[in-house]
């Protein structure tokens, strides 16, 4: 992968995580906004417990003033990152701390949400300087996206067994979505919504065709021929998962990225100007 491609790759990843970070500061979930959360959760990951014994949530998510600084710090070296995409050590630090926010998140969330997993893997390989390493690196997130949809499906089919209770899905339905029916009852949603609880089939077969979708992922580890089909089958998963079930994961799309081929980045790059401008100071080259 060339640097003008990596370009394309560190503006479109930083970009879209920001844009996902913002959103959080505006629903008050990011540090500064949690204002010190008094219950915290750490499990059996050794990650956590890292994060813990480091008395890191007492500085980036119990003290205010260590709050907001981290805010800001997410957001200055994601935008340096965005105008300096071959400097490493921006895209370095934007995934630190982006890492270390995913892992506050979700102590404080007392759970380990989906939706941030993607963080914590997918800017590693911009840590490589050579572009070989950096290659087989991208070529690994794609591999981990196509396992992290997979094994929903092994899940669902052969160990918990969900895929083959019928009722499933009108049941998820009814259970994530019966505030947004006795709030709102009169918008155009909820009529939609009303249709489906009158054909609870077409629910169940819904939840049945995701699970199947989730599956369809598997194909990737075997050929990149299908990459224009499986980047836009997670698409669907969390559309569908949104609508009928109130999850919002789509931060999780992040690993999309990695089924895009070296033409499709370039004319993403050339659509929407992400090559211009590269204020890198060593000339375009990686520093």
């Amino acid at each position: 992968m060339n640097n003008s491609q990596r370009t394309v790759l560190t503006r479109l990843l930083t970009g879209y995580t920001l844009l996902f970070f913002v959103l959080r500061f505006f629903e008050h979930v990011t540090p500064s906004g949690l204002l010190g959360p008094p219950l915290f959760t750490t499990g059996l990951d050794l990650t956590y417990w890292a994060y813990r014994l480091l008395h890191l949530p007492q500085l980036l998510m119990m003290n205010h003033s260590g709050a907001v600084l981290f805010d800001l710090l997410v957001a200055l070296s994601g935008v340096l990152a965005l105008l300096f995409p071959l400097r490493r050590k921006w895209i370095i630090g934007f995934s630190i701390l982006i890492a270390l926010y995913a892992i506050g998140f979700n102590s404080a969330a007392m759970i380990h949400t989906v939706t941030v997993d993607g963080l914590f893997l997918v800017f590693l390989p911009f840590w490589f300087r050579d572009s070989e390493r950096f290659s087989l690196a991208w070529q690994g997130i794609r591999y981990y996206a196509c396992y992290l949809y997979f094994s929903a499906f092994i899940w669902k089919v052969f160990i918990g067994n969900a895929f083959f209770y019928w009722g499933q899905g009108a049941g998820s339905f009814k259970l994530n979505l019966v505030d947004y029916l006795y709030y709102h009852p009169d918008t155009l949603l909820s009529g939609f919504y009303r249709w489906f609880l009158r054909h609870e089939w077409a629910l169940n077969g819904g939840h049945v065709l995701t699970i199947l979708l989730e599956g369809a992922m598997g194909i990737g580890f075997f050929t990149r021929k299908f990459d224009r089909a499986l980047f836009w089958i997670p698409v669907l998963i969390h559309i569908i998962t949104y609508f009928f079930a109130d999850v919002f994961i789509f931060e999780l799309l992040v690993l999309n990225f990695a089924f895009l081929n070296g033409a499709q980045l370039a004319a993403i790059g050339q659509k929407f100007k992400l090559y211009l401008p590269n204020r890198s100071r060593t000339g375009g080259h990686l520093s």
